[in-house]
């Protein structure tokens, strides 16, 4: 914990299984039953565990507990709980959809779990697996934010602030570059116009890293003061800081429309319409708008209402942190109440979730996509990915390319 007083926690924004999984244990419709179970949440971290070192943040691409996980569904698959060979199991994948996984994880999904539908900080343009995976829908939800509802919180950090309090217009924690030709361009365009206007924005560098912005705990707090967060693609189109700017009161500046839309569970068309600004990224690249113009003529009326709509949003995209005495990370099951059915006072990012998982819907088609079907998917997503403005440029650079941008 970083400030209890306002919920700020150090929190990894590769910590979805974490904090879903803290959620899920003490929900009213956990069932000790598998018989009675019309969902069942695989135990296992896919994303993580294959592809990110949790210790240090480091990318490796081992991933024993993918054979460990195969080999104990398929023991599970001998018995009534697999009795829909596993349409109704739902896996969660820590980070985005489009990371490589090691082979012991690709074998869990090809081998056995090829039916679950899977949860992940960040899915593909049609929500469908990218190519040698799964023949279900992979469905987006929020990246864990740093703040969170906890016992303790005195302070709301979303909730609107008395006039002035805010009192930069606009600011950006990053780095300018990432492993994408698209998003170096754009952060290099805000960066020259943050730059030339100090008085208006304000540009904080961070290293590139799969650790995110932890070490920047004390400018992270300067999102509490300012009005609006610029929120540029990095290595894919969303960036946990633009959950963190939600639940800090920050108005989010997007340059892609499918950096938020992908979250349809949680937020709605009309939701990302009265809480964002949106600038499309090829103007700014090309020189055709001043993002700070553009924000510095947003009346005050108009902010206050966008300020009011995140106020309402922002609980559920947040991940409630347990009390301990309902079996919270620092329990021990000695603690009276430990597993006991608990529930933050607003409905949270996890309430939605589980409400998704309950839903009959969210795992059709049940029998899942034919060879022909899941093919003609995959074309489309390759033309998304190829022809729509958000998704262009986002293409990993090459080895070559990424060393020559390093030096530019």
């Amino acid at each position: 914990m970083i400030d209890g007083r306002i919920g700020m926690f150090a929190t990894w924004q590769f910590s979805l299984f974490k904090n879903l999984m803290s959620r899920l244990r003490t929900s009213e419709f956990r069932t000790s039953d598998p018989s009675l179970a019309s969902a069942f949440v695989v135990p296992y971290d896919a994303g993580v565990h294959s592809f990110i070192d949790h210790t240090n943040g480091k990318v490796r691409l081992a991933s024993p507990h993918g054979w460990t996980a195969s080999e104990l569904l398929t023991k599970a698959s001998k018995t009534a709980n697999w009795r829909r060979r596993g349409h109704d199991h739902f896996v969660i994948f820590s980070v985005t959809g489009y990371q490589m996984v090691g082979i012991g994880t690709k074998m869990f999904f090809m081998n056995i779990c090829e039916n679950c539908t899977v949860l992940t900080i960040e899915s593909t343009p049609n929500n469908i697996a990218i190519s040698g995976r799964t023949k279900k829908y992979w469905y987006s939800v929020p990246y864990p934010s740093s703040y969170h509802w906890w016992e303790g919180l005195e302070e709301r950090p979303w909730r609107v602030k008395e006039s002035g309090a805010r009192d930069i217009l606009a600011i950006f924690i990053g780095s300018v570059k990432t492993k994408t030709a698209s998003s170096n361009a754009l952060r290099r365009a805000l960066y020259s116009e943050c730059n030339g206007r100090s008085s208006d924005c304000q540009w904080h560098s961070a290293s590139h890293s799969c650790t995110g912005v932890l070490n920047q705990s004390d400018t992270m707090l300067l999102y509490l003061r300012s009005k609006y967060c610029l929120a540029p693609p990095g290595d894919s189109l969303t960036r946990k800081s633009i959950f963190d700017s939600y639940l800090t009161g920050c108005v989010p500046v997007v340059f892609a429309r499918a950096s938020l839309s992908q979250y349809s569970w949680h937020l709605s068309p009309e939701d990302i319409e009265q809480s964002t600004v949106y600038i499309p990224k090829l103007d700014v690249v090309e020189g055709r708008v001043s993002v700070l113009n553009i924000l510095s003529n947003i009346g005050a009326d108009e902010l206050l209402a966008k300020q009011e709509a995140i106020a309402r949003i922002a609980p559920r995209l947040q991940y409630s942190v347990v009390p301990d005495v309902y079996g919270g990370e620092s329990s021990v099951p000695k603690l009276q109440g430990a597993g006991s059915i608990w529930a933050p006072p607003q409905r949270d990012a996890a309430d939605v979730i589980i409400d998704r998982i309950l839903d009959q819907e969210t795992v059709e088609p049940l029998e899942g996509f034919s060879a022909q079907r899941l093919k003609e998917l995959q074309v489309r997503q390759k033309e998304i990915m190829e022809t729509d403005p958000d998704y262009m440029g986002m293409a990993p650079l090459s080895r070559k390319k990424k060393r020559q941008n390093l030096g530019s």
